[in-house]
């Protein structure tokens, strides 16, 4: 396929050079008389178009058939048209060249614009320049060579052609085009076309020095408009293949956790209520101590997964909008001592205080659990990257918002590494922390995050740096 594209491109050059001077000829004729020079150009026209429907058919790359059924087609006509040009003068003949040209472009055009579907938009923008450059020739010889025109100025049409020539197949070859690059390009053409009548017009050397130069800044500078034109195009298509590439990520990895549902929670549920049985009695006593140690264990790991599993879920409820805060009114010094209540174990375990100011605080409208597993999580994460010392919980009313304070005398973080936990980026864990407790899983704080971002309030921390301690700050809108 790539093959007959270099052969056909090439092949399309010669043959519009035998149709720009074999139509040149046919006014001004040389070597051969006008009837000769008007046949050559009937000819060239239908192996002109020829190349041009093999060309778009190669692009596509589909629907050879009906490529084959069109080819077949130009070729009956031409046959049938050929033996009878020899009995018309040569005005006839070209005029008939002239409506086979337009004719066979516009179902060039038409079959490629419904094949190839606005896919290959150079292909169509070479097809337009094509248009252009039958509607210049047809313009420039009947009607501008005899009302505008002198005998110096005649080879402009032969020039300006080639030019046009050239212009489409640069089109069909560019890499980066779009429509405001084809735009800029038809403006520069007419202004050399512009600069090349007023050039031939002028007669004293002077004018004609100036315009050279006049018309050798405006190619230098349309070409460096080109330029920045092309590589903001390429650009922006390479950004918009890096968004395309994130998005397809991110989708991938959403339909990852979604399947989670289904291949991980679903036989959890039944594991653990087998577990729970089992530990109950449910099928018999366990006599043997290390058996029923071993269950356990293995049910508080099954329970580990569960809840991670439906950590998961919910954060990807929340970022696909497929799940809402069920608000209602709560006292949330409630809240935080249900979490202390349930995590002070834990941190007497470790030797380390775990204190809660409590104040007077009025109700608040929050779905009591979202805010109370934010609280829970960041309370837990103080609790496991502190050492020595301890966790403290205060509460405040500012500027009509409830704010909650969590600070620990834990490892501490550094600046960049707050900015970088508080995007709310899943599996994100400092230094330090994977240092302490490894078998962290950087879900707590993105869930808090996300669950205190939908009642519209925000999380903010607070490090001297590390070895110094954290504190964070929930602050909820007071409605």
């Amino acid at each position: 396929m790539e093959k007959l594209k270099v052969f056909f491109e090439p092949l399309l050059f010669v043959l519009s050079f035998f149709w720009i001077f074999s139509f040149y000829f046919c006014f001004y004729p040389s070597f051969f008389n006008i009837n000769f020079w008007s046949k050559v150009n009937f000819v060239s026209t239908f192996f002109f178009l020829t190349a041009v429907l093999v060309l778009i058919s190669l692009l596509e790359g589909t629907h050879f058939k009906k490529t084959i059924f069109l080819l077949i087609f130009f070729l009956i006509l031409f046959l049938i048209s050929f033996f009878k040009i020899f009995s018309f003068s040569f005005l006839l003949t070209l005029i008939l060249s002239l409506f086979f040209m337009f004719f066979l472009w516009l179902i060039t055009l038409i079959y490629g614009i419904s094949f190839l579907n606005y896919r290959n938009l150079n292909a169509i923008y070479f097809l337009i320049v094509l248009g252009i450059f039958i509607v210049f020739n047809v313009i420039f010889y009947f009607l501008i060579v005899n009302n505008f025109l002198n005998e110096k100025q005649i080879f402009l049409g032969p020039i300006l052609s080639f030019l046009l020539i050239v212009w489409s197949i640069f089109t069909l070859k560019s890499s980066f085009f779009e429509i405001k690059f084809f735009l800029t390009q038809i403006g520069i053409v007419i202004f050399l076309a512009l600069f090349s009548f007023l050039f031939t017009s002028l007669t004293d050397n002077f004018s004609k020095i100036l315009t050279f130069f006049s018309l050798l800044l405006f190619l230098i500078l349309a070409w460096q408009f080109e330029k920045n034109i092309f590589f903001e195009t390429k650009r922006k298509k390479e950004i918009e293949k890096i968004l395309k590439e994130q998005k397809e990520l991110l989708e991938a990895k959403e339909q990852f956790i979604l399947s989670i549902q289904h291949h991980l929670r679903t036989p959890l549920g039944p594991i653990r209520e087998y577990l729970n049985r089992i530990l109950q009695g449910f099928y018999g006593n366990l006599d043997n101590p290390v058996i029923k140690k071993r269950l356990v264990e293995v049910k508080k790991l099954a329970d580990d997964v569960y809840y991670l599993v439906e950590q998961l879920i919910e954060i990807q409820r929340y970022k696909t909008k497929r799940d809402s805060i069920k608000l209602e009114k709560c006292q949330i010094e409630e809240i935080i001592e249900s979490v202390v209540n349930e995590l002070l174990s834990s941190a007497q375990d470790k030797g380390l205080y775990l204190e809660y100011e409590k104040i007077p605080l009025p109700s608040v409208e929050i779905d009591r659990k979202k805010i109370k597993e934010a609280i829970f999580n960041l309370v837990d994460n103080a609790i496991k990257y502190t050492r020595t010392g301890g966790v403290k919980i205060k509460t405040k009313i500012e500027n009509k918002k409830l704010k909650i304070e969590i600070s620990d005398t834990g490892i501490g973080m550094e600046k960049e590494e707050i900015e970088k936990f508080l995007k709310g980026t899943l599996f994100e864990r400092g230094i330090e922390a994977k240092k302490m407790y490894g078998s962290g899983k950087g879900i707590g704080l993105s869930l808090a995050i996300q669950f205190v971002e939908a009642h519209g309030g925000k999380i903010f921390a607070k490090s001297e740096g590390f070895g110094k301690g954290t504190t964070f700050w929930i602050e909820l809108p007071l409605k």
